[in-house]
């Protein structure tokens, strides 16, 4: 392979490494009032020539609530409910959620993406 094709497969390698998209994580800790998290992510990062380091925990991390008509009845809204030990699938939004949060249009006003400071939890593995 060509000196440029190595570079731009590195260049790949680097750009895709670094985009969060989903991963699996730990609940350390859940706050069933604000329906918010603390969770350790599973994987580590590594850089060239470097021992594998984990992520930092991440705080605040909100989960998903759901919604089920049972049996024909009204609409009702269910509460995650989570116990540190969980595994969970995080999800890590393409865009700053700190302002979309509040269910209305918004223009993020930051340049963060794919950040691991904008994860929402989908649901629990086991």
């Amino acid at each position: 392979m060509s000196n440029a094709g190595v570079f731009f497969d590195n260049l790949k390698r680097t750009i895709f490494t670094s985009i969060n998209t989903s991963m699996p994580a730990k609940i350390l800790s859940f706050d069933e009032s604000s329906g918010k998290a603390k969770i350790q992510p599973l994987f580590k990062v590594k850089e060239v020539g470097q021992v594998p380091q984990s992520l930092p925990p991440i705080e605040n991390v909100p989960t998903l609530k759901q919604k089920y008509r049972v049996n024909g009845g009204a609409v009702q809204t269910y509460l995650p409910v989570y116990s540190p030990g969980d595994t969970v699938l995080v999800v890590f939004c393409q865009r700053a959620i700190d302002d979309a949060q509040s269910g209305h249009n918004v223009f993020p006003g930051t340049s963060r993406m794919f950040s691991i400071q904008d994860a929402v939890i989908v649901g629990v593995f086991n």
